[in-house]
Order: C-alpha cells, then sequence, then structure tokens
C-alpha cells in the first residue's frame, strides 16, 4: 500500500547504518521472487496481481463472465508483450484508483500507448502521511497494533469517504462500452480490494467468496511482503517488528470487515450503502448485472 516500503527511496544514506545490515539489505534488494500460480491470476511481467474475477458464482446461481472484469496492481514495468497481452484480453476501459500525486509518480503506462479509456477515480488515506510513518518504522516508534489500528481506520474512510468514487465506478461499468475493465490502484491490494468487494457485493456474490477474493491479494504478494518487511525491520535496527510492519502491507479480514461494518452503522445495510450512500437505484443495478452475470 505504501511507497515508504520501497527499500530504494527509503534509505538515503546506507554509510550511517551498521555494515551487517547493509549487507543484508543490499542482498534483500535482490530476492524478489515470482508470485505463485493460481487459476484466477493472468501471467503479466510487469504485474503480480492481474486477476479475472470471471467464475464467482451470486446467490441466486448466476455466474461472473470471464473476460469482463479484472483487477491488478500498476504495471510500473509494463513491457510491450504486458500491452499485447492486455489488448488481446478485449479490455475497453481501465478504472484507476490512484491519487494525483501517485498519478505525478508513476503516470499511467498500460493506457498511455494503447487506445484504452481511463476513469480516474482518485481514493486516498489521508490518514497516512507515508513519510511520517517511514520515519516512525526507522524510528522504532511503533507500538503493538499502532499499523493494524491506522489500517483499520483508512478502510472505514475508504467506504464512507469516497461514495462519489464508487457510485462512478458502478455507474461507469453499467454503461455501454465501461466494460470489459480493469481496475487497478498502486499494488491492487487495499483501494482495488475495496472496489472489487463493492462490486461482488453488487453483483449478489456471497460475502465470504468476496472475502476469499480479497485476501487472494497475500498469496501473489506473500514474496515481496517477507523481503520489504524484512527489508524495514533492518533499516529501524531491528527496533520495529516485522510483525508491525506487515500490518500495513497485509490484507486481513479485519480489515474488509471493518468497512463493511462501518456501512452498515451508518447505512443499516449494504442495500442502503447502494441505494443512499452511492445513489445506485435498481435500473442501474440491473445494467451491472446484465453485463456482468450470465
Amino acid at each position: 500500500m505504501l511507497n515508504i516500503l520501497n527499500p530504494r527511496s527509503t534509505i538515503r544514506n546506507p554509510k550511517s547504518l551498521p555494515a551487517f545490515i547493509v549487507v543484508v539489505l543490499l542482498l534483500l534488494l535482490g530476492c524478489a521472487t515470482a508470485p505463485p500460480q493460481h487459476p484466477n491470476r493472468l501471467e503479466l511481467a510487469g504485474a503480480r496481481n492481474l486477476r479475472d474475477l470471471g467464475g464467482y458464482s451470486t446467490i441466486d446461481g448466476r455466474q461472473i463472465k470471464k473476460g469482463m472484469l479484472y483487477r491488478m496492481d500498476h504495471p510500473k514495468r509494463a513491457r510491450e508483450r504486458d500491452v499485447e497481452a492486455v489488448v488481446a484480453l478485449g479490455v475497453k476501459t481501465v478504472y484507476d484508483l490512484r491519487s494525483e500525486k501517485e498519478l505525478e509518480r508513476d503516470p499511467p503506462r498500460l493506457q498511455a500507448v494503447t487506445m484504452l479509456e481511463v476513469v480516474h477515480l482518485p481514493v486516498d488515506c489521508e490518514l497516512i502521511d507515508p513519510y511520517a510513518v517511514a520515519k516512525r518504522i526507522l524510528k522504532g516508534d511503533v507500538e503493538e497494533g499502532d499499523f493494524q489500528g491506522l489500517m483499520l481506520e483508512c478502510y472505514r474512510n475508504y467506504v464512507l469517504n469516497y461514495t462519489s468514487e464508487w457510485s462512478s465506478l458502478l455507474r461507469n461499468m453499467a454503461k455501454p462500452g465501461g466494460l470489459p475493465g480493469i481496475i487497478h490502484c498502486t499494488y491492487g491490494r487495499d483501494r482495488t480490494g475495496v472496489s472489487v468487494a463493492i462490486i461482488l457485493r453488487s453483483l449478489g456474490v456471497p460475502e465470504e467468496t468476496v472475502l476469499e477474493d480479497y485476501l487472494l491479494s497475500n498469496t501473489f504478494w506473500e514474496s515481496e511482503t517477507d523481503r520489504l518487511s524484512c527489508f524495514a525491520s533492518c533499516a529501524s535496527c531491528f527496533r520495529t517488528p516485522r510483525s508491525e510492519v506487515r500490518a500495513l502491507m497485509e490484507v486481513r479480514p479485519e480489515y474488509l470487515e471493518a468497512a463493511f461494518e462501518a456501512i452498515d452503522y451508518k447505512y443499516g445495510s449494504f442495500e442502503g450503502y447502494l441505494h443512499e450512500g452511492l445513489g445506485i437505484d435498481d435500473a442501474t443495478l440491473e445494467r451491472l448485472r446484465s453485463a456482468l452475470l450470465e
């Protein structure tokens, strides 16, 4: 979720660290591994978390169509063959959830060299200052549960403070030409996870299936999470436990549950959230379901 966990941007002065830690950090920089195989995951060299959401069943016995909706992380290292692969999927629209600052730092890649339509729906967690969090990690200024508590608040913030963005997402997908589509943020975990959870529940996918899809991000990011949490702990001279750093990097059941509990508390139900919070009427929902379900 946070760019503070990018090793190359975190270490400003390696000479200030003990020699053995510098060696460990240098080794960690070169130890990334490929994500594991999974039936839903599609191979793309520039992304770890590209998945087809087709195949999930709804409560009323229908299924999401294959090849209509994908989720992924931002393809920072997209190559020509990656672009060709996305075009081959038949994708028409990219839904980019990154903030304006993220767009400036990492301009769109796939859509910059194709004719894909881009719908920019900036979602951010104002509760997290990446530089302040990085400073706390390096200083060891972290109490047990601090970062998990921060993430819980972020998820509540996502669903309650970005209703116009989620409404636009559903409306655009329900329009002609809005699909097939790809949704992505930076890592394809938190903001993308929330957006996909909202879509799946709007389609009538059971909550347990929604949670299973959400948690799959841990599978595809596991090696990076291990590597970067170890890096951050080493960089803090082990003053910050890896477990605390992992709270920022993992998706957890508690996070998504906090989001849906916040919805239920304010709107009474998910249906109330769709109608009252997002302003989605029955006709729009029916168009969305007709487009995505079979």
